[in-house]
């Protein structure tokens, strides 16, 4: 373990996941949705066919990349890059500040105070969650990166969810010249499949889970908090 200057020399870095721990809620259906009212309401038809494809999802008939790519599909259509930036745009003013969470903004003000680099890690679609995180004020952002091509918006590079997050994080240390043992990392989630960035930060705070998810969190020897 390292003493208490090696800890007072190292980068400190704040990590924190989006729908449900940062935020109070999720934010892919939402963005659809108003994505559909934006560009095309009669696209709002497709709704029955999403809360079926969310279902099939649950019975492990789409992968969470295929599912975001069909609710692309079905609800912006064909699209180019300035109208999805600017409806990115409108939607990202509906959701800051109001979706944060009191303990979430309390959280987030300690860490700035404290000095920290505060990174926004999700797999939310990086085109609206980049609006989200500059207008919070996180330095930087890990999302699930796209392309428009040929008026379809595809996933490119994955969806940034679970495992993956790890080497985003590892990978954006590098740009910035940063050494894994040269940064002491804390990292919220309120999810079970952030377990792998959990387990690889210094720091790991588990949020607004039960009582049975908290016991499972702090039996990994994980933090729990209340962002709500």
């Amino acid at each position: 373990m390292p003493d208490g200057k090696e800890l007072a020399s190292r980068r400190k870095i704040a990590i924190y996941d989006l729908d449900g721990t940062f935020l109070s809620r999720a934010t892919f259906t939402p963005f659809l949705l108003f994505a559909a009212v934006r560009r095309a309401k009669w696209r709002l038809i497709f709704a029955p066919a999403w809360i079926g494809a969310m279902i099939a999802y649950k019975a492990g008939l789409f992968t969470r990349e295929q599912l975001k790519q069909l609710g692309l599909s079905l609800f912006t259509g064909a699209i180019n890059q300035a109208e999805l930036a600017a409806i990115s745009e409108e939607f990202a003013d509906r959701v800051i500040p109001g979706w944060i969470g009191k303990g979430a903004a309390e959280s987030f003000a300690r860490d700035r105070e404290e000095g920290r680099l505060l990174v926004l890690a999700t797999a939310a679609m990086e085109f609206y969650s980049a609006g989200i995180a500059r207008r919070a004020g996180f330095d930087e952002v890990l999302a699930t990166r796209s392309e428009v091509v040929d008026g379809r918006c595809l996933i490119r590079g994955g969806n940034n969810y679970g495992p993956n997050k790890v080497p985003r994080v590892e990978g954006m240390l590098d740009a910035m010249g940063l050494a894994r043992e040269d940064c002491e990392i804390r990292f919220y989630s309120d999810s079970m499949a952030d377990a792998p960035l959990l387990d690889w930060s210094d720091e790991a705070v588990f949020v607004n889970g039960g009582p049975g998810k908290n016991a499972k969190a702090l039996a990994r020897g994980w933090q729990v908090a209340d962002f709500r």
